[in-house]
């Protein structure tokens, strides 16, 4: 009997511990599912947090541009090789050679040019004045603009050259200390036969026709000599030469087909070492490697390629108008590809709206920006923070019409900031140069005149804020 109320007592014990521990298993159950709770809750808070000091250091660095009208001037570069009206000038005597003409002096035909005599004449060297000082720092201004990798040798040229120039200056203050040339003994008295520019570069391609340019002509030119004054001369040596016309061609090769461009318009041509702008036509021939080249035909400024024969310039040859903008506001993006017949505008609010299949069968409402719009379809950027449409997503509309979105094509496009955030929009960009490109006007949903477009698109995402 005692045994019995020992037992029974035993296993009232017993349950009334089991039914402790599965209290306490059922709270420690709870306490698990509220704290599994409280953490999702926590981490989304967390990641609204965090998003939210993101988009406010986003904000700060979104650089905004206005959209503007412009234009875009496309160059063609080329490296030319210049043909004159030359003729050469040689001398009947041996002896001592002295100018009294200046290098790019203008002639007229029977001008007094030089002397030679079997001894060199005794210069008197006068010092030198301001106007004469400008001269020297004229010249050398224009051997340094001649310097290029092309033609480094002209280093050389202006060493010589700016000597004989302060010796021609000496030697035309003697000439104003007499007469006339008539004074002035000498075996042998030099005459211009012809009218014109004045030149002591002599390359050996005065006498060639420009039908024997060819390809290889530009890169293997070199300079084969520059006559000096005050020099000692043989019977028949080539002394200077004479630029008759003013008129230049200048042969060059392009992958651009000038005779294409319209002959009634003179091309804007510019040079990039003289800093010349001027007008010029183009005309194409054949060269003796018969293959079709162009020459430039000018008339101005002969005097700036006067002892040249090989020039760098850059031809006008469109001009591009419509909205410019920075190439570092471009940007591409993948947009869903939506039949305009799935879209409806909100009448009130304005907004562009879409309607989703749920999973129960049931209408989804959704707002969207427009990226590109055309006469069938709307485009979406995929990053549309407004919408939060998937590719494979089931749209519909109110004829229970249904659309799977399930093309995606890339567009190049920009951020508009007009909203304070982050929109992506589609953009024609009709040329581009590495700075900028021309866009084109009036694109349905697209860039208008006084846009604010982010600048640095590549560094924002779609949706960031600006203040």
């Amino acid at each position: 009997m005692i045994f019995n109320s020992l037992f029974k007592r035993k296993n009232n014990i017993d349950n009334n511990f089991e039914e402790k521990d599965e209290k306490k298993t059922k709270k420690k159950s709870f306490m698990s599912y509220v704290l599994k709770i409280f953490m999702f809750l926590f981490f989304i808070v967390l990641a609204y947090i965090v998003s939210f000091f993101v988009r406010i250091f986003n904000k700060n660095e979104v650089k905004i541009y206005e959209v503007t009208t412009g234009e875009i001037v496309n160059v063609d570069r080329h490296r030319g090789f210049i043909y004159r009206d030359e003729s050469i000038a040689s001398c009947a005597n041996d002896g001592y050679i002295n100018f009294f003409v200046v290098d790019a002096e203008r002639v007229k035909r029977g001008a007094f040019i030089y002397t030679i005599n079997d001894e060199p004449s005794k210069v008197k060297f006068y010092e030198l004045n301001n106007q004469d000082r400008n001269i020297i720092k004229q010249n050398i201004k224009m051997y340094n603009n001649n310097i290029s990798n092309l033609n480094f040798s002209n280093i050389y040229i202006a060493k010589d050259g700016l000597s004989e120039l302060i010796n021609e200056i000496n030697i035309i203050k003697q000439l104003e200390d007499i007469d006339v040339e008539k004074e002035i003994s000498a075996k042998e008295k030099g005459y211009s036969h012809y009218a014109g520019l004045i030149s002591f570069l002599i390359d050996g391609y005065e006498n060639t026709k420009i039908e024997e340019f060819n390809d290889d002509l530009i890169k293997n030119y070199n300079i084969i000599k520059y006559i000096s004054q005050k020099k000692v001369v043989k019977k028949n040596d080539q002394i200077y030469k004479i630029i008759k016309n003013p008129e230049i061609a200048i042969a060059f090769d392009s992958t651009y087909d000038y005779d294409n461009y319209d002959k009634k318009n003179n091309l804007r041509i510019k040079f990039v070492y003289e800093n010349v702008t001027t007008n010029g036509k183009i005309e194409s021939f054949i060269g003796n490697d018969n293959k079709k080249h162009f020459k430039l035909l000018i008339t101005d400024y002969p005097e700036k390629f006067l002892n040249k024969r090989v020039v760098d310039f850059e031809i006008e040859n469109k001009k591009v108008n419509g909205f410019k903008i920075p190439i570092k506001s471009i940007i591409s993006k993948n947009c869903y590809i939506v039949p305009k017949s799935m879209v409806e505008k909100d009448m009130e609010t304005n907004e562009n709206i879409l309607y989703k299949v749920g999973l129960n069968g049931d209408r989804e409402r959704i707002s969207f920006n427009i990226a590109k719009e055309d006469d069938k379809y709307c485009y979406i950027s995929i990053d549309d923070t407004l919408s939060n449409i998937k590719y494979g997503d089931v749209l519909t509309n109110r004829y229970r019409d249904t659309y799977s979105l399930s093309e995606v094509v890339k567009l190049e496009g920009v951020y508009n900031m007009n909203k304070g955030y982050a929109v992506f929009k589609n953009i024609e960009v009709i040329d581009r140069t590495n700075e900028y490109a021309i866009i084109k006007k009036n694109t349905i949903n697209g860039v208008s005149i006084y846009d604010h477009l982010a600048l640095n698109a590549n560094s924002i995402n779609e949706g960031d804020l600006i203040s």
